[in-house]
C-alpha cells in the first residue's frame, strides 16, 4: 500500500500535469483566436475586394453598355440634337448629369455653336450659334485642352486670376466639370456637365468617364458633321440640276427614274406622265429608231457618239428639236443612263433663217448681176437708136424728106417708150421688195377693161402677125378689183404671147366664171417654154432658154405673179415647147 508521501509526491506531479496542459490549453486558445481574427480579416480583405471588383465590371459593364448605344444612336438616322439628347439620358447611368451641354468650337473664326444645352435653370437659353470666344469656362478648357473640375472655390481663383471673368448662365453651381472633345485631329469642342445641388462633387474619376464618352460623342460628331457636309453638297447639287436650262434626266430598265423642271419645259410634258411611261413616249416617230439604237449600244459598251439630235412631240402637239449627250453612270447601286437635254428649236430656226438669208441675199446678188446685164442690154438697144436717130436729124435733118423725118422721129419715140416700160417695170420691182406694192380694190367693168387691154396690145404690137380674140363670158361683168394690178397681169400676159408667137397665130384671152371665181386665160401658139424650167417661170429675171434673140427682161411674169398673190388668186401655166402656151388665172 503507497504510503503518504508517495500519493503526495504522485498528487504534485497530477497537479504539474495538470497546469501544463492548462497552459497549453491557453496556447491553443490564444492561437485559435488569432487563426479566427486573421481569418475575419482576410475574409473581410476578400469581400471588399471582390465588392470592388464587382463595382468595376458593374462599371465596365455600364461603360460599354453605354458606349454601344452611343454608336447605335449615332447610327439611328436620329437628329443632330436627338442624338445628343439621347447622350444626355445615357450619361446619366454614369455619373450626375442632370444639367449638360455640348458646345463646339470653330477656331478658324472664333466663334461657339451651342447645339445642346439643357440646364435646370438656364434653361435652353443659351442653346444658340455663333457665339463670341469670350473668357469662360468653356474657353477656359478649350485654352487648357484638359479637363476641369470647378467647385465654388476654384471658380473664385479663376475669377481673381483672370482665367475666367465672362462666365455665362448661372455660375452658382457645386460643382462644374468639363471636357476636351478632339473633332478631326483638333480641339473641337467641350462636353459639360454641372449640378447646384449641395452634395454634387465631381472626381478625377468622373473626369475620366465624361473624357470616353467625349471620345465616342465625338466621333458621332464627325459622323453628323460629313452627312452634314454631304447634305449640304447635295443640296447645292440639287438646286444646280432642278435650276439649270438644261434638261437632266436619268434613264433606268427604260424608264425615267428623275427629270428636273427644266427637262418638263423643253418636252413640253409634266413630271407625273414622265415618270409613268416608258422613256420614249414623247419621243417623234421617225425618230425612234435611232434612239432605241443608240441607247441599247451604249448600255452594251459600244462606242456611240455622245451627243446627237432628235424631236419630241409636246402635249399640245407641238413638234420641238432637241439634242442630247448621255454617259453611263450608276444609280441606287445599278446601271443607268444620265442624259443631258437642250431645246435646239430656236438654235436650229435660227440657222435656218440664216441659210435662207444666206440664199436669199445669193439670189439677190444673182439678181442685181442679171439686172445689170439685163438693163444694160434693154437700155443700150433704144439709145443707140435714140442716138443715131437724132445725129441723123442733126446733120441731114434739113435735106431729110418729111415722111423719113417723121420715120426718125417715130423711131426716137420708140425707144423712150421702151425705155420708159423699163423703168416702170424696174421702179415696180422696187416696191414688190419692199412690200410696197398695195392692193385697192374698187368697182371695174371687166369686160370693158379686157377689151381695152386687148386693144392697147393690138396698138403696141401692130407689126406683128398675130390674131388677137377676146372671149368674154364673166357675168356678173362688174366686180371688186384693184384695175391697176389687173393690168399689170393681163398687160405683161398679152404682151408675152404676142412677142413669144414670132410665126404669129391665134392668141386668145378667155374670161369665164366658176363657183363664184373670175377664171382669165391667155394661150398663144408660140415658141412655148422647156418643162424643166416652167418651176422657175415666175422668178425675178428669168427668161426661157429658148427665147432666142427675142428681146425681154425677166420681169413681167414675177411682177404678174405678185399681183395676182395681191388679189388672193392664183396663177397655172401649161405649156409644150414649140406648140405654145397657156396662162390661167383665177380671182
Amino acid at each position: 500500500m503507497p504510503s503518504d508521501a508517495d500519493l503526495q509526491r504522485q498528487l504534485q506531479q497530477l497537479q504539474q500535469q495538470y497546469q501544463a496542459l492548462q497552459a497549453d490549453y491557453r496556447d491553443l486558445q490564444l492561437e485559435k483566436q488569432k487563426q479566427e481574427t486573421s481569418a475575419t480579416l482576410w475574409l473581410e480583405q476578400r469581400t471588399r475586394e471582390l465588392q470592388a471588383e464587382a463595382r468595376e465590371q458593374k462599371k465596365a459593364e455600364t461603360l460599354q453598355r453605354v458606349f454601344y448605344r452611343i454608336a447605335e444612336r449615332a447610327a439611328a438616322d436620329l437628329s443632330f440634337y436627338d442624338f445628343l439628347q439621347s447622350v444626355h439620358g445615357l450619361l446619366g447611368e454614369l455619373l450626375y448629369a442632370k444639367n449638360c451641354y455640348v458646345c463646339l468650337y470653330d477656331a478658324q473664326k472664333q466663334r461657339k455653336d451651342f447645339p445642346y444645352y439643357v440646364d435646370e435653370r438656364d434653361g435652353d437659353t443659351l442653346q444658340r450659334s455663333n457665339v463670341p470666344y469670350r473668357r469662360g469656362l468653356t474657353e477656359f478648357v478649350l485654352s487648357t485642352g484638359r479637363p476641369q473640375i470647378i467647385d465654388a472655390a476654384r471658380l473664385k481663383l479663376l475669377e481673381a486670376g483672370g482665367q475666367v471673368t465672362e462666365g455665362s448662365g448661372d455660375m452658382t453651381f457645386s460643382s462644374w466639370l468639363g471636357v476636351p472633345m478632339h473633332i478631326r485631329g483638333a480641339i473641337g469642342g467641350v462636353l459639360a456637365v454641372q449640378g447646384y445641388e449641395p452634395g454634387v462633387a465631381y472626381s478625377d474619376t468622373d473626369a475620366d468617364i465624361l473624357s470616353f464618352v467625349a471620345n465616342h460623342v465625338s466621333s458621332a460628331i464627325e459622323r453628323y458633321q460629313a452627312l452634314d457636309e454631304l447634305r449640304k453638297s447635295e443640296e447645292r447639287y440639287r438646286t444646280v440640276i432642278e435650276n439649270v436650262g438644261v434638261g437632266v434626266v436619268v434613264v433606268q430598265d427604260d424608264r425615267m427614274v428623275f427629270v428636273n423642271p427644266s427637262l418638263e419645259r423643253i418636252v413640253g410634258h409634266p413630271r407625273e406622265y414622265l415618270l409613268s411611261q416608258p422613256y420614249t413616249a414623247t419621243v417623234h416617230p421617225e425618230d425612234l429608231p435611232v434612239m432605241r439604237d443608240r441607247h441599247e449600244r451604249r448600255l452594251r459598251g459600244d462606242e456611240v457618239d455622245s451627243m446627237y439630235g432628235f424631236r419630241v412631240i409636246t402635249q399640245s402637239g407641238e413638234v420641238r428639236s432637241l439634242e442630247l449627250s448621255a454617259v453611263k453612270i450608276e444609280w441606287g447601286k445599278r446601271e443607268a443612263t444620265l442624259i443631258f437635254v437642250v431645246d435646239a428649236t430656236a438654235r436650229l430656226q435660227a440657222e435656218l433663217t440664216q441659210r435662207q438669208t444666206l440664199q436669199r441675199q445669193t439670189e439677190l446678188n444673182d439678181m442685181k448681176s442679171r439686172f445689170i446685164s439685163v438693163a444694160s442690154h434693154e437700155f443700150r438697144t433704144p439709145l443707140a437708136f435714140i442716138l443715131s436717130s437724132a445725129e441723123l436729124l442733126k446733120h441731114y435733118g434739113d435735106r431729110l424728106p418729111e415722111p423719113e423725118k417723121a420715120d426718125v422721129i417715130a423711131t426716137i419715140e420708140t425707144g423712150v417708150r421702151r425705155m420708159t416700160q423699163m423703168l416702170d417695170r424696174v421702179l415696180l420691182l422696187g416696191k414688190v421688195e419692199a412690200q410696197m406694192l398695195e392692193f385697192q380694190p374698187a368697182q371695174v367693168n371687166l369686160q370693158v377693161l379686157c377689151q381695152n387691154l386687148v386693144e392697147d396690145a393690138r396698138i403696141q404690137h401692130s407689126e406683128a402677125g398675130c390674131e388677137l380674140a377676146l372671149e368674154f363670158e364673166a357675168w356678173p361683168a362688174v366686180g371688186l378689183f384693184d384695175e391697176k394690178l389687173l393690168r399689170h397681169i393681163f398687160g405683161n400676159l398679152l404682151s408675152n404671147a404676142i412677142k413669144y408667137s414670132p410665126q404669129g397665130g391665134k392668141i386668145l384671152f378667155r374670161v369665164s366664171s366658176s363657183e363664184g371665181r373670175v377664171v382669165f386665160e391667155v394661150s398663144d401658139q408660140g415658141i412655148g417654154i422647156p418643162a424643166e424650167e416652167l418651176p422657175h417661170l415666175f422668178e425675178w429675171f428669168h427668161r426661157a432658154s429658148n427665147v432666142g434673140e427675142i428681146q425681154g427682161t425677166g420681169l413681167g411674169l414675177a411682177i404678174v405673179k405678185n399681183s395676182v398673190d395681191l388679189h388672193g388668186g392664183r396663177i397655172e401655166v401649161g405649156s409644150v415647147v414649140g406648140q405654145g402656151t397657156r396662162f390661167t388665172v383665177t380671182i
